[in-house]
């Protein structure tokens, strides 16, 4: 056995005894594996995508693009969101139709797309639309949709105000 002193008061010890390295192998590609896995970590929070290589199919992204899986089995919000968290930036309506068809969803009109948005911003409150762009509300604390006097106005435009209206006047004349 050799000892070897070092200036840091190292001590190293060499023994006669072969090297495993199928066990040094080992030990780096963990290592690696690790550090690769951290890298794709830092650049989801940089909002930057991974350089393309193989797919490993099940529904991933490569290169920015989802996979030709990834949105398999999913309804139109589901996909979006998903889509939205990936890229992690605003989106036309339009953008989100083409990546959900590279997905896998078919395809579907632009106004159907829409509308299944809009009505997702309304009842969930999830996707929000800013400025005819679509991202995620947890993107936005402090965003408050518009206030609800101009969805009174449009409420008294189709005739739902009048039969309130209607059924308040009955209400009183029965207390009356």
């Amino acid at each position: 056995m050799v000892e070897a002193f070092s200036s840091r008061k190292w001590v190293f010890n060499m023994s006669d005894q072969p090297v495993n390295y199928e066990a040094v192998l080992f030990d780096l590609e963990t290592r690696k594996a690790n550090l690769e896995a951290a890298i794709a970590a830092v650049r989801l929070i940089l909002g930057q995508t991974a350089p393309s290589g193989p797919s490993g199919g099940g529904g991933g992204y490569s290169g920015g693009a989802p996979a030709h899986d990834a949105f398999i089995g999913m309804s139109i919000p589901e996909a979006a969101k998903k889509h939205l968290t990936a890229v992690r930036k605003k989106l036309s309506t339009q953008e989100l139709m083409t990546a959900m068809e590279a997905g896998g969803l078919p395809p579907s009109k632009y106004s159907t797309v829409y509308a299944i948005l809009r009505r997702r911003e309304n009842q969930v409150g999830d996707i929000v639309n800013m400025k005819g762009d679509w991202g995620l509300a947890e993107w936005y604390p402090n965003y408050r949709k518009k206030s609800s006097a101009s969805e009174d106005a449009g409420a008294d435009e189709t005739g739902e105000g009048e039969e309130n209206e209607t059924s308040n006047e009955k209400e009183q004349a029965k207390s009356a």
